[in-house]
């Protein structure tokens, strides 16, 4: 199979040779794998709109043009792939960057890649341009909470809206007022983010500079324990749910080994009084959380509360577990840690050195907390186009246009109004959604560079053959040491009832927040990508789970089953045996 050349697809982003610098570093956390064209229209268009939100708000639109679409923007589409365009990252933060922290995006990523903005010349202005960023920290709090009672309300009223009662203006509107919402969410998530990772940084930088030999969990267990953490809660909620469950034996038992399917009619028609409490409890967590799911800001992927499989996995795995696993306690615990580090810290700098450290921790803490929030409510919104889409895909499968639902995800955006007003024959748009949906699964044979410029070759992909390697070293994103068996699970798409065994060793190719919930009964996790400031390194540090990030090929080179011994602060990871 040759390497695949530029056009790679026909719904990638176009160049912009004035940011033509990429990574696939962190996204495949975010959106892993191969995206389809709906949705990849949907991510170019609530793009387009926080961008210019963006460079209106710190006054540089002068300084970072945004490409109209389909120009790639910050979260472009590669061979189908949703990446990082350094570039325009880059270009945003020399903005304001005056030295000091524009190495911040090594927090994200893996590998010891130099990503690196360049420092403004026009000194000036960028201080200028970083005191508007500045105002924006002590209001991140606030922001993000506004943002999360905007998204409830916008997602409590597209669930429950009859959309088979609208108008297909309706579902194109809807659609509209989507992009508005993701757009407006995504302005918090990247602004807060983009801080968290300057501050973390800075906070580095201060620890070196005046205690140069202080121990490597130092940075990462003063961002630990800081409780209320977003992405933390799923784990919580579902552990809720086992101790419900736990408490009725026979309710226990039954959900110990029952297929999702049947635990959907349990849940409709209750057979007794505890199944009829139990469904309430169900009821009440998908209501708060049934957004989330893997893929989660793809539309066109399952939520948990349309497919519960993997949150009945992990209700089995926290059924399993004992009470030293309880995360509540946990989190606790992980806080009294940090509160105790802050003093030890604080106690070994410099008098003087004092009050900038109490002022950059205090940020870096309160952003990166935040962070977490504002992942939700980017994903809360896009969730919301899934609904009025799923009832436009019925309808135009309905009228002949598609020969199936599923088959709007292969339209274009653009295309979207004239299939809805039956102004395109049902052959030019099932021959259009045939030769896109051969792209799609052609596409998902192929892997880009970590770091790219474009044209760029697309080489076929591979899964790495077992070496015998017992010894690896990457990156320790949560502190401790570990000991267990290997739980290998690839996909919690294909994984989806997947349970990890109370002291087990999570092996994964990527976590996101939806993941989480595995953690619990893990003795600690190691995924194959992934930086300090990734979605799951901040809740392993909020449970003190050890935790090491950017092993590649972890999922192949390490045996499910092996015993693993890890470390969460210097990175390394063994198998003892096999």
């Amino acid at each position: 199979m040759e390497n695949l050349r530029e056009p790679l697809c026909s719904w990638d982003s176009a160049i912009v040779e004035r940011y033509n610098d990429y990574t696939t570093g962190n996204t495949e956390e975010v959106l892993p794998g191969v995206t389809r064209p709906l949705p990849a229209d949907l991510i170019r268009a609530w793009e387009q709109r926080w961008h210019r939100i963006a460079v209106r708000e710190l006054d540089i639109e002068d300084l970072v043009p945004i490409p109209d679409p389909p120009g790639a923007t910050m979260l472009p589409i590669v061979a189908g792939q949703f990446v990082v365009n350094i570039g325009i990252v880059n270009a945003l933060t020399s903005t304001f960057e005056t030295g000091g922290s524009a190495d911040y995006l090594k927090q994200f990523f893996e590998g010891d890649e130099e990503i690196t903005a360049e420092t403004a010349t026009d000194v000036e202005r960028a201080t200028a341009t970083r005191a508007r960023l500045a105002a924006f920290w002590p209001r991140a709090a606030g922001s993000v909470a506004a943002d999360a009672d905007r998204v409830r309300a916008a997602s409590d009223a597209t669930r429950a809206r009859d959309w088979s009662a609208a108008s297909d203006a309706d579902l194109l509107a809807a659609v509209d007022e989507t992009t508005a919402l993701c757009g407006d969410v995504f302005f918090t998530h990247y602004w807060v983010t983009s801080s968290a990772g300057m501050q973390t940084t800075l906070l580095g930088g201060l620890l070196d500079a005046h205690a140069p030999d202080h121990p490597p969990e130092w940075a990462g267990g003063l961002t630990s324990g800081l409780t209320g953490v977003e992405s933390a809660r799923p784990a919580k909620a579902i552990w809720d749910l086992s101790r419900f469950a736990a408490a009725r034996p026979a309710l226990a038992a039954a959900l110990a080994d029952i297929a999702a399917a049947d635990l959907t009619e349990r849940l409709a028609a209750p057979p007794d009084d505890d199944w009829a409490a139990f469904a309430r409890e169900w009821r009440a967590f998908m209501a708060d959380l049934g957004f989330r799911g893997q893929r989660e800001t793809d539309p066109s992927c399952a939520t948990w509360d349309e497919a519960p499989d993997f949150v009945l996995g992990a209700l089995r795995a926290d059924l399993a577990a004992g009470a030293e696993r309880d995360p509540h306690a946990l989190e606790a615990e992980r806080a009294a840690a940090r509160a105790a580090l802050e003093t030890e810290v604080e106690a070994a700098l410099p008098e003087d050195a004092r009050p900038e450290f109490r002022a950059i921790l205090a940020l870096a803490q309160t952003l990166s907390r935040e962070r977490e929030g504002t992942k939700a409510n980017w994903a809360r919104s896009a969730r919301a186009y899934r609904p009025p889409l799923r009832e436009l895909g019925r309808r135009l499968a309905e009228r002949g246009l598609l020969d199936g639902p599923d088959d709007v995800w292969f339209l274009r955006l653009a295309e979207l109004p004239d299939a809805a007003g039956d102004e395109l024959s049902p052959a030019e748009v099932q021959d259009a959604v045939a030769e896109r949906r051969r792209e799609y699964e052609r596409l998902h044979d192929y892997e880009l560079p970590a770091l790219f410029s474009r044209p760029v070759e697309a080489s076929p992909r591979r899964r790495a053959a077992p070496s015998g390697e017992t010894a690896f070293r990457a990156t320790g994103v949560s502190p401790g040491k570990a000991r267990g068996r290997a739980r290998v699970i690839l996909s919690a798409d294909a994984d989806a009832g997947a349970t990890v065994l109370p002291g087990e060793i999570l092996v994964a190719p990527v976590t996101d927040a939806p993941w989480t919930p595995l953690f619990i009964p893990a003795a600690g996790v190691v995924v194959e990508t992934g930086g300090a400031l990734s979605h799951a390194a901040t809740v392993a540090r909020e449970y003190g789970i050890p935790a090491v990030a950017g092993v590649r090929d972890a999922t192949t080179l390490i045996p499910n089953g092996a015993m693993l011994a890890i470390d969460g602060a210097t990175g390394e990871v063994t198998v003892e045996e096999g």
